[in-house]
């Protein structure tokens, strides 16, 4: 564990997950179909692992605003920040992926979808707002899991899945109905202890999961509410991978020092700042080398693998050596 009482492998593991991230927002191939369910999952339930329903129980109130600071106030103001950026460059520029209108897109903002917002897709934040709070208001403070947890998780996660098919809901409120069996998975393990887990749970079955959900499901993407022709498969397939990296960085990660850990300490700079790098990347070369427009700087992976590393080291630079600016902190920096 670190200085601050983090703990270096789940930090480790959220930061191998965001590299996943953005590799799969910058290099275009079937590579990420494997890692695809991890790459968000595993964000909700690391926070079903630390979150600590006791102490906000009776501090409901206290725990919202804490979440708007957090995560609402950087969403709105990054996003309202990019829009007229986004809306310019749209003029001027090749197609950059999208052919959302300036006044559509900026409905988008307030809509909090990723399919009806600009480049800076951030989505997640209020997504993963709506989860955390959900969760603190219907499941209960003490440690143990009962049936009636676990069949209020699974309830819930049908609801959403239900909605999304019909409706992509605001601040994706059916993805985060959809997430709270990860949450409480999250939970479990930290009940349960995950380093007690049997290679079977822990290793193998997740293992054997992932190449199933790669091989006869569809894509997994929860921004797109794209869970294959089996979400059930989709939905294990995004726990048992959760659980995998999570085991495999607690037995390789020990030291909070570790580039993995400090990106998982930093993956909300990351998450935050890497399209801004990838845009100025792409838009760089659309002007210079690359006849084409953004998806054929998206599929040419000796663009795309230069990108997504920058894209991680350069928002763990400014994250680490400005990060108490007050504009980067408000900015969730």
């Amino acid at each position: 564990m670190s200085e601050k009482g983090r703990i270096a492998w789940l930090d480790a593991a959220k930061g191998i997950a965001i590299a996943f991230v953005v590799a799969a927002h910058s290099i275009g191939g079937e590579w990420s179909n494997v890692l695809s369910p991890i790459r968000m999952p595993i964000f909700f339930v690391a926070a079903g692992f630390t979150l600590n329903l006791q102490k906000w129980q009776n501090r409901k109130y206290e725990f919202f605003r804490s979440r708007v600071e957090r995560l609402l106030i950087p969403y709105f103001l990054l996003e309202l920040l990019f829009w007229p950026i986004w809306s310019v460059r749209g003029m001027f520029l090749p197609r950059v992926g999208t052919e959302l209108p300036p006044i559509e897109a900026l409905g988008g903002i307030l809509g909090g979808n990723s399919v009806d917002l600009p480049l800076v897709a951030l989505w997640f934040l209020p997504c993963f707002f709506l989860a955390e709070n959900i969760f603190l208001w219907l499941f209960p403070a003490d440690q143990t899991l009962g049936i009636r947890s676990v069949l209020t998780a699974l309830f819930l996660s049908a609801l959403g899945y239900q909605l999304g098919c019909m409706e992509h809901l605001p601040w994706g409120l059916d993805i985060a109905l959809f997430a709270q069996g990860f949450i409480l998975t999250g939970r479990w393990l930290r009940a349960k202890g995950l380093e007690n887990l049997s290679g079977i749970w822990s290793l193998f079955l997740p293992l054997f999961l992932l190449a199933a959900q790669s091989h006869v499901n569809d894509y997994f993407n929860m921004a797109a509410r794209m869970y294959g022709s089996y979400p059930l498969l989709a939905y294990a397939a995004a726990i048992g991978g959760s659980i995998l990296l999570m085991r495999i960085m607690q037995l390789l990660v020990h030291d909070a020092t570790s580039f993995p850990a400090e990106m998982g300490r930093r993956s909300m700079a990351i998450y935050v700042l890497h399209p801004f790098v990838q845009i100025i990347i792409t838009d760089a070369l659309l002007c210079t080398f690359i006849d084409g427009d953004y998806g054929t700087v998206f599929n040419l992976w000796q663009a795309g693998i230069p990108i997504a590393v920058l894209g991680i080291l350069i928002p763990v630079y400014v994250s680490r050596h400005w990060a108490q600016k007050p504009i980067l902190r408000h900015l969730g920096i």
